[in-house]
């Protein structure tokens, strides 16, 4: 019986061990227009901060499957209605809205306006808005190494929180519910 349990231990251990190696944080780094990086995670913080208009490439590499993208957050607006005839107005205060471009550079990756939040300063997270008007809306679209797609995203917040606010973009894979970069507003 002993026998049996140092098996079932060991074979637990293995299999921990291979769903481990994948998890982790994605990586994530800052260029400007140039390509050169201008500002990193600090090292034993692996969430990088850039500013609106700059380029974060996202890294994972997990089982020998690596992926990296280039996500660029631009044009930050505000809105107190959305666009068109019959626009609605927003619940909590302001639209904000946001041009955002993916490219995959190498792997896989599902680009989706649902890897995005909006955090305030003082730590509230605002998922993204149904505001259909701000067009072209991203899409979530499965990404090949050399694709890319682009469009927009809209949280409904209040005006006042988007003074030291930031938008979010979740991790890579496994990491899917962790932060992988932050745009300052």
């Amino acid at each position: 019986m002993r026998k049996i349990h140092l098996a079932g231990l060991a074979a637990l251990t293995v299999f921990s061990l291979a769903c481990g190696a994948g998890s982790g944080n994605t990586g994530s780094s800052v260029t400007g227009g140039d390509g050169k990086s201008v500002e990193a995670a600090a090292p034993q913080e692996s969430t990088a901060v850039a500013k609106v208009g700059q380029t974060v490439t996202l890294t994972r590499d997990g089982l020998g499957d690596k992926t990296v993208v280039d996500v660029t957050v631009t044009n930050a607006q505000q809105s107190t209605k959305e666009p068109g005839d019959y626009g609605s107005k927003p619940e909590h205060g302001v639209f904000l809205a946001l041009d955002v471009t993916v490219v995959c550079k190498e792997g896989t990756y599902d680009a989706n306006p649902f890897n995005f939040k909006f955090v305030a300063k003082d730590g509230t997270v605002s998922e993204g808005a149904f505001a259909s008007g701000f067009k072209p809306a991203l899409h979530a679209t499965d990404l090949s190494a050399g694709q890319k797609v682009a469009g927009k995203i809209v949280f409904d917040v209040p005006q006042a929180a988007i003074a030291g606010g930031r938008i979010q973009i979740d991790g890579i894979g496994l990491d899917y519910d962790k932060p992988a970069a932050y745009w300052a507003l």
